[in-house]
């Protein structure tokens, strides 16, 4: 029975692929009235393997994911402004394990104003799903995520001066214990910027964060400090950088907790070959909250890089790489052992983006993702193969 209904999936995900492929359909989207508000639906159907659905360490279990996800976009350009809006649900369907089957919503808007030398950007992002939260999680967990917040920009010859606030909530919905995690995060915001040379601006940053449980008596509230210095711009004809580096200082309320007084950094390089191949390096230090026993955070340690390289103008063809290190700092006991847990994740990936029109783009993509742990309880072995469909209408 599994494997028919693997056949099914596969014939209708290449069924309707060809019907999207029908010159019936045209991503011009759809005028509102004589006005300039452009109204976009838009859909995507996904088909997953994945043999390792639950990241389990020994007892692996293997499944067939389909995902259809229909949404809709509006576009709204005013004199020099742009509003947007973008509504979308997810619809994931297990073949054997039922249980993991998940709706989702996602609802972002921005709100973009540019009045000469000053921009205003307002955003709100609100997601409720049935996903882990991090690489630091196994179980998907249910949860409300809404991040919202405002920035300003006053740019005057050489000098920029940035503002921003933004309000982080998560609200876990699927068990109580995770309700003991539930939070609120209030980041301010302030970066000077200033051109010193032809294409690149040096800068120095300043933040100040608030991090609130609504339950804090297993999590401790805190507040954090960061210190930034950096550069963004052009560092050559054909490479761009955005480089921030700098101290955080991030203070536990309870006087027993560990404190993360440490070095940041924030990196990430864009450099182009040519006009078919592509390189992104990522880099980042910095402290998570976290939901692992009796720690408050996890420190993570990341590199990451993707290759583009384009085949034909149809055809992009794509490497990634990703290795990232989560250091906790209060010692837990696993399986007779006691020590601090430290884990090692890496994956590597491999795909093909083919835009079969200029609406209709096919992915197909192979994930292998390792965890390694000094507790061999939360090792892990995973492979995802993906192969999707997303068209504009």
């Amino acid at each position: 029975m599994k494997r028919v209904y693997q056949i099914l999936i596969f014939i209708t995900f290449l069924s309707i692929s060809l019907f999207f492929s029908s010159p019936l359909h045209a991503a011009e989207g759809l005028k509102f009235g004589d006005t300039d508000i452009e109204i976009i639906p838009w859909g995507e159907i996904q088909l997953q393997y994945d043999d390792n659905v639950f990241l389990d360490s020994s007892d692996e279990k293997d499944d067939f994911i389909v995902t259809l996800t229909p949404g809709i976009a509006l576009e709204w350009p005013f004199s020099d402004h742009l509003f947007r809006l973008d509504y979308h649900i997810g619809y994931s369907k297990y073949m054997d394990n039922s249980s993991q089957d998940a709706t989702s919503h996602y609802l972002s808007g921005d709100l973009d104003l540019d009045w000469r030398d000053v921009d205003f950007t307002i955003y709100d992002e609100f997601s409720y799903t049935y996903e882990r939260p991090s690489t630091e999680d196994t179980d998907r967990v249910k949860r409300a995520d809404n991040r919202a917040g405002i920035k300003a920009k006053l740019q005057r010859e050489r000098l920029g001066i940035h503002l921003g606030y933004e309000n982080f909530i998560r609200d876990y919905r699927s068990e109580d214990t995770y309700d003991v995690y539930d939070r609120k995060e209030h980041i301010y915001s302030f970066m000077v910027t200033h051109r010193t040379f032809p294409k690149t601006d040096l800068l120095f940053e300043y933040d100040f964060a608030q991090v609130r449980y609504d339950d804090n008596s297993v999590r401790s509230d805190s507040d954090y400090h960061q210190f930034l210095v950096g550069a963004i711009g052009e560092l050559t004809p054909k490479t761009t950088a955005t480089i921030k580096t700098g101290l955080m200082l991030r203070d536990y309320e309870d006087a027993g907790s560990t404190d993360f007084d440490s070095g940041v950094l924030y990196a990430e390089v864009m450099h182009k070959f040519s006009d078919k191949d592509a390189l992104k390096l990522s880099a980042s230090r910095t402290a998570h909250e976290s939901t692992y026993s009796t720690n408050n955070f996890y420190k993570a340690e990341n590199v990451s890089a993707t290759y583009d390289h384009y085949f034909t103008p149809k055809l992009l063809g794509f490497l990634t790489g990703l290795y990232q290190i989560n250091s906790y700092p209060t010692e837990t006991t696993e399986g007779g052992e006691t020590k601090k847990r430290e884990d090692s994740y890496s994956s590597l990936g491999a795909g093909l983006n083919y835009y079969m029109k200029e609406w209709l783009t096919m992915t197909f993509r192979i994930d292998h993702i390792v965890r390694d742990s000094n507790f061999g309880i939360f090792d892990y072995d995973q492979n995802v193969v993906t192969l999707s469909a997303r068209a504009e209408f």
